[in-house]
């Protein structure tokens, strides 16, 4: 599918019903995963286990999305997202039953990594792949609104389960995430329903010439008749030239997809970007934003216990954190559309690091200034993962970008799998998460310099052939 021209694609982030799915299942998949903080307190104190073995079901969950992410982004290359989508829903609620049935730590570390994983980075990779495909040119805005859901989801969640574990127990909020997951199939269903969009079948020879694509495909509105109309002219197109139809409107599978005239994408430029410099720089970058981004959000609640603030007050710390996220998504995504990449990422990587010194350093002697900070860390992180995403859109984009992404998913999880195991181990031992800021700030260090130096050059990027250099 061509790139769309910036005007339409800014009036499609505004109407169109597959952002408005992609930001609910977001919301959903996120939400209940994000409250571990909080219910890891509460099922470690009922296990009578450790704060390192207590976060190992997280650990695992990072590991196995690392692990499972350069397939589950080639499956995106090969099919349409609807029932993968849906399966990624039907996964995360089959985890939270897990959840609920577990008689020791053994079968919650199976549901987090067995479970959860595949289900989350199905639904995230599924996501962000659509968006960044089908609001190419302006991927930063769209990729911030769809990635305000998870902020929200885990705003709503975190306080809604501090409450629930205080009341009914851990076992009784899980169910109710389970509940929450098995509603996300409806928005999985919202997010890939709209008109239909004729694509070429695997095999199919490429056509000389193709029509515009539709203003109706980009989510702006037809009537009745229309709509029956061009679906009966697509059917007759199919079985005239071998094309076949797609789930989805938004995340068309990309293998299926006519390469825009002369760029040169083949199947085998998977091979050809891997073997560049520039990925493995963003690969590293990707690896460094784990590292602040999950080091602090599993470290906080139990250092700010250990520090004297009560568990709620923590977790509600971080559900303003989570709107925090939001804001910084969309402001970072918008902006970075506009004024470039590079400069709106290091302005987020120097308030993530000013964040991360008052929420870590400041918890016990100034805890209204470690919730500040945390809030921060929110914005600069929230703004570093929108710009993130559209930098590898930007950079990476094309008929193999859900296989390429994939890769890339890789990095963020095995970080993030690095500074937890840290801080736990910190913690166990100091009862302090004081180690961790050098950490975080060395990783934010090696982020800069990545988007830096690989990061798109022109201020308003244009898509990419894959691999190749600026």
């Amino acid at each position: 599918m061509s790139a769309v021209a910036l005007p339409i694609a800014r009036r499609a982030t505004r109407v169109s019903l597959p952002l408005v799915g992609a930001f609910a299942v977001g919301a959903i998949a996120y939400g209940g995963l994000y409250t571990f903080p909080a219910i890891s307190l509460a099922f470690a104190d009922e296990f009578g286990i450790s704060r390192t073995l207590a976060v190992t079901p997280w650990t695992m969950f990072l590991l196995v999305t690392a692990l499972a992410s350069p397939l589950l982004g080639r499956a995106y290359d090969e099919f349409a997202d609807r029932d993968l989508l849906t399966a990624s829903m039907v996964l995360l609620a089959s985890g939270w039953l897990a959840v609920y049935l577990a008689g020791d730590i053994s079968l919650v570390i199976l549901a987090y990594a067995g479970l959860h994983a595949i289900g989350l980075q199905l639904a995230f990779i599924g996501t962000s792949t659509a968006i960044a495909r089908r609001y190419a040119g302006m991927s930063g805005l769209a990729l911030g609104i769809a990635y305000a859901g998870p902020g929200i989801g885990v705003a709503v969640a975190l306080p809604v389960a501090a409450q629930l574990i205080e009341t009914a127990g851990w076992r009784s909020t899980s169910l109710v995430f389970m509940a929450a997951c098995l509603v996300g199939v409806a928005f999985v269903w919202l997010m890939t329903s709209g008109p239909a969009i004729v694509v070429p079948a695997p095999g199919a020879r490429r056509p000389r010439s193709t029509t515009p694509p539709d203003r109706g495909a980009m989510g702006e509105p037809m009537s009745a008749g229309q709509s029956a109309i061009r679906a009966a002219e697509s059917g007759l197109a199919a079985r005239a030239s071998g094309l076949h139809e797609t789930a989805a409107p938004g995340a068309v599978s990309a293998a299926q997809e006519i390469p825009p005239t002369g760029s040169g994408e083949h199947r085998h430029s998977v091979r050809r970007t891997v073997r560049t410099r520039r990925f493995w720089i963003l690969f590293a970058g990707a690896a460094a934003i784990g590292v602040f981004d999950e080091g602090i959000l599993q470290a906080f609640v139990p250092g700010a216990v250990a520090g004297g603030m009560r568990a709620e007050t923590a977790a509600a710390a971080l559900g303003l954190q989570a709107l925090a996220y939001v804001v910084g998504q969309v402001a970072g995504g918008w902006l970075s559309d506009r004024i470039g990449r590079r400069i709106v990422g290091l302005v987020a990587a120097i308030v993530v690091g000013g964040g991360v010194v008052a929420a870590i350093g400041l918890v016990a002697a100034l805890p209204a200034l470690a919730i500040a900070g945390v809030a921060l860390h929110g914005v600069g992180t929230g703004a570093t993962i929108a710009v993130r995403s559209a930098v590898f859109g930007d950079v990476f984009g094309g008929a193999s970008f859900g296989t390429i992404f994939g890769l890339l998913a890789v990095a963020y999880p095995v970080g993030g799998t690095v500074a937890v195991y840290i801080g736990a181990l910190a913690f166990d031992s100091t009862g302090s998460n004081l180690l961790l800021i050098p950490v975080v700030l060395g990783a934010l260090a090696v982020w800069s310099v990545s988007l830096w130096v690989a990061g798109p050059r022109r201020s308003r990027p244009q898509p990419r052939v894959a691999g190749l250099r600026p």
